[in-house]
């Protein structure tokens, strides 16, 4: 399997050097469903695992015609650790079903219900990690 810049592909990011930047001033609208397609989730399942409504979303849209920071950053967060699962699975099938998949050592709950915290990113990142080098406990 490629390793290829996934979150990058995904959120169109024109320059990894800019990324700072493309996120202040916000994704376009078009990353959500890109993302949204990637994981095979709706628009409703992708607000939820940002933590945010849908209408949140839709007026971020319709006031903006770009998303805002904060969403941007959060789309990013689920793309990079969307690219890791898919690095660590070495397939995007079991990797998005993981990610969507309740999870023991997460406390029961889908790997993708947590990253709309970086605490919560970082124990996804953190398990897939333990996945990767054999170490489940």
């Amino acid at each position: 399997m490629s390793s290829a810049p996934l979150a990058e592909e995904i959120l169109d990011i024109v320059s990894p050097e800019t990324l700072e930047e493309q996120i202040r001033e916000g994704f376009s609208f078009r990353v959500i469903d890109a993302l949204g397609e990637f994981l095979e989730v709706n628009q409703l399942e992708l607000a939820e695992a940002l933590g945010v409504s849908r209408q949140t979303l839709a007026r971020n849209i319709k006031q903006r015609g770009r998303l805002s920071p904060h969403i941007s950053d959060l789309l990013y967060r689920v793309a990079r650790i969307s690219r890791r699962a898919v690095e660590v699975f070495e397939d995007k099938q079991v990797a998005t079903s993981w990610l969507k998949t309740a999870n023991a050592t997460l406390g029961g709950k889908r790997p993708l219900s947590l990253l709309d915290t970086d605490a919560g990113a970082e124990k996804v990142f953190d398990l897939l990690g333990r996945i990767e080098h054999g170490v489940l406990s």
